[in-house]
């Protein structure tokens, strides 16, 4: 199968736990770019957390947000913000519980209190600067993702209301959930860009190592799991390659005849 479009996770894929890209993957990335095939970054972070790296790497299309916004060399071919009622109820209840939010737009990011213990843990953990303070940000700017910031058990109650059906959380952090549109996952990004590149889906690969990875593992045409993934995404993936920092993408390129 000649395949036209690769996509990268970026934690546990493209980086290491130290957050570095094994000299290896990014021999590899070159090399598939000289063949002509599209490299693509599909990640739950946000664009402008993700543009240095993609300039450093040559990656011009991102699907960000965990596939709520993709963009192809400068434009924006997909996007699909979180309906401001939703937001506005999870504010609500935020407040009301002494929780807190974190606000992510397509070129920014803002919390709704300053110096939040648990915001500043999570940030942190992904070596991000601490976001902006605007409580109120989502009323005058498209917002695609948040971060709900509750300890483990806390937050069946944003779970579990009724004005909240249009949103689902995912847990990233022992102190933070993704909030994210409840039909969103990085496949549906990644079908809108295949359309746009008129790419079938059998003629792209996959490389994750998360549970919100699964989704687009299933939607491709080969789905590849690293060896340090989550072990519910194995079941998943055509194929299982090797840990991040033991060259798992170029040993997966090379063992599936993309690579020489």
């Amino acid at each position: 199968m000649p395949y036209k479009v690769i996509f990268f996770d970026m934690d546990g894929t493209l980086l290491n736990e130290q957050k570095q890209i094994p000299e290896d993957t990014r021999k590899a990335l070159c090399q598939l770019q000289d063949s002509g095939i599209h490299t693509v970054i599909a990640t739950g972070r946000s664009p402008f957390h993700v543009r240095e790296l993609a300039e450093d790497l040559g990656i011009e299309t991102l699907v960000c947000f965990n596939g709520a916004y993709v963009e192809h060399k400068g434009e924006v071919v997909y996007s699909t913000p979180i309906d401001v009622n939703s937001i506005e109820k999870l504010y609500q209840l935020v407040m009301a519980r002494n929780h807190a939010l974190v606000y992510l737009s397509d070129d920014s990011f803002y919390a709704t209190h300053e110096g939040n213990e648990m915001v500043n843990r999570a940030v942190s953990s992904i070596l991000f600067d601490p976001p902006g303070m605007n409580a109120e940000i989502f009323r005058n700017k498209p917002i695609y993702q948040c971060w709900l910031h509750c300890a483990k058990g806390e937050e069946g109650v944003y779970e579990q209301d009724d004005e909240l059906q249009n949103v689902r959380f995912f847990r990233w952090h022992d102190v933070s959930l993704d909030v994210m549109p409840k039909d969103g996952s990085k496949a549906k990004g990644i079908e809108a860009l295949l359309q746009h590149l008129k790419v079938d889906r059998s003629e792209a690969i996959a490389f994750g190592d998360g549970k919100n990875d699964i989704e687009m593992i299933q939607f491709v045409g080969m789905g590849v799991a690293m060896g340090n993934a989550h072990p519910d995404v194995f079941p998943h993936a055509n194929y299982v390659t090797k840990h991040v920092d033991e060259g798992g993408i170029s040993h997966a390129l090379k063992e599936l005849n993309i690579l020489l």
